[in-house]
């Protein structure tokens, strides 16, 4: 309780002082139940940090699973249709907006879509000219 009053001195505690119980265990840091934004509240807490610690031993050998790739396999938006989003945007920098920053965001534009197709020219199969026509 010295220590107590000692802030108070010093202008560190205002109002009354706090009993040793409100000290000890203050109403802020009281048990609410379980923490909501978390599913499975404290028990899966515990088991993540059970896991975690697993892994970090070596226990545990943790395996990606191919269900990560989901941007390859079915993707919503195709490198074309970004592709067409840059040249419109390039086209709109140029007809609105302020001439200088047009000029930037219009040069990393050209950079991004030469970068796309660049990657698909790399990622591309050859086919045979027999696929086109039948015979």
């Amino acid at each position: 309780m010295q220590s107590v009053r000692e802030l108070q001195a010093r202008n560190r505690i205002f109002g009354t002082l706090p009993t040793i119980d409100e000290l000890l265990d203050p109403a802020e840091e009281r048990d609410k139940g379980e923490f909501s934004a978390f599913k499975g509240g404290d028990s899966s807490i515990a088991d993540t940090v059970r896991h975690e610690i697993a892994v970090a031993n070596g226990e545990v050998i943790e395996v990606d699973s191919d269900d990560d790739d989901d941007d390859e396999a079915d993707p919503s938006i195709t490198r074309q249709n970004i592709l067409d989003l840059c040249q419109q945007l390039e086209v709109g920098c140029m007809q609105y907006g302020d001439p200088q920053f047009s000029l930037d965001l219009s040069s990393q534009l050209r950079k991004f879509r030469a970068n796309l197709r660049r990657e698909e020219l790399l990622n591309a199969r050859q086919t045979s000219l027999e696929q086109f026509f039948s015979v």
